[in-house]
């Protein structure tokens, strides 16, 4: 009688223990499910990272692409300007030799125009041939 009564409160507590177990296995299934849109929600976010990845590559790559470019054209840029400042130097110099030039014109000219002025008058004439005439006899 006494092993009865043990098997019967054996009995008992398996049957206690089967609820618990059962609700156990309930909750691994639920951890297996979980576990399992973890890792496909973390597999997303990795292919994301990723193409992100890609995408800022690509993205640092245009901008390298673009400050080599702008870089070209600001040295050519340069260049041109050097070139542009040389030539406006040449025709700067031949602007002021040109202004020079009819300075002296100018001056001769008036030069010119004064002497002549008393050359070509009557009066003038015949101071030029009285001094003509005394350089003449002395």
């Amino acid at each position: 009688m006494e092993e009865e009564v043990k098997v019967a409160v054996l009995g008992q507590k398996l049957e206690d223990l089967k609820h618990i177990v059962v609700k156990i296995d309930a909750a691994i299934e639920k951890l297996s499910e979980v576990n399992t849109n973890v890792i496909k929600m973390l597999a997303v976010h990795e292919e994301k990272i990723e193409y992100q990845e890609k995408s800022d590559n690509l993205i640092i790559k245009m901008i390298d692409d673009i400050k080599a470019e702008n870089e070209k054209d600001y040295n050519k840029l340069v260049d041109r300007v050097e070139i542009l400042e040389k030539e406006i130097g040449e025709v700067s110099k031949i602007k002021w030799m040109t202004i020079g030039c009819g300075i002296v014109l100018t001056v001769l000219a008036t030069s010119m125009s004064t002497l002549a002025s008393g050359w070509w008058t009557p009066s003038g004439m015949q101071d030029a041939h009285r001094i003509r005439q005394e350089s003449l006899t002395r």
